[in-house]
């Protein structure tokens, strides 16, 4: 497996730092690409572009690494550990959540910080909603008091 640093470019996360995704080879970043299945983990956005990375070198791991690889491998918690759920599960609970999240509420895109403030002060009635709004917004909404999340949107299996 090949590990590549990858950053967002949609304006939602401009201000996001880089992420992690690991690929079978170049050739698999590079099919995956094409088909759009390489999205942000934050907003959803297939502008995900690789970033120059170094290569890695093999070393020598310490006996403190070996132990704490052992006690891990041992231990009968990582069985609820979300890095041991493989990526096809989280794909589908992701999209499962999409669906529900499409389903019952109503997508007002950008306009989505707006309506949830007019909501907070009456102005408009409250009801569930679904949108886009920059880091920066909804780390104000949430300074604010209002409760919101972000999902990661993810496309559609084809």
């Amino acid at each position: 497996m090949i590990k590549y640093q990858l950053k967002c470019r949609s304006k939602i996360c401009s201000d996001e730092k880089e992420f992690d995704g690991w690929f079978k080879s170049i050739d698999a970043y590079e099919k995956q690409k094409l088909q759009r299945l390489i999205n942000c983990p934050i907003c959803g956005s297939d502008k995900v572009e690789k970033l120059l990375t170094t290569p890695s070198l093999k070393t020598n791991k310490n006996k403190t690494s070996d132990i704490k690889d052992k006690l891990f491998k041992n231990s009968k918690k990582n069985e609820t550990f979300l890095g041991n759920v493989d990526s096809d599960n989280i794909s589908t609970l992701l999209r499962t959540l999409k669906k529900e999240v499409q389903k019952n509420s109503t997508f007002v895109g950008n306009e989505f910080v707006s309506q949830v403030r007019s909501m907070k002060d009456g102005k408009i009635k409250e009801k569930p909603i679904h949108g886009h709004g920059t880091n920066k917004e909804i780390k104000e909404l949430r300074d604010e008091g209002i409760d919101v999340i972000n999902i990661p949107w993810i496309s559609e299996d084809h």
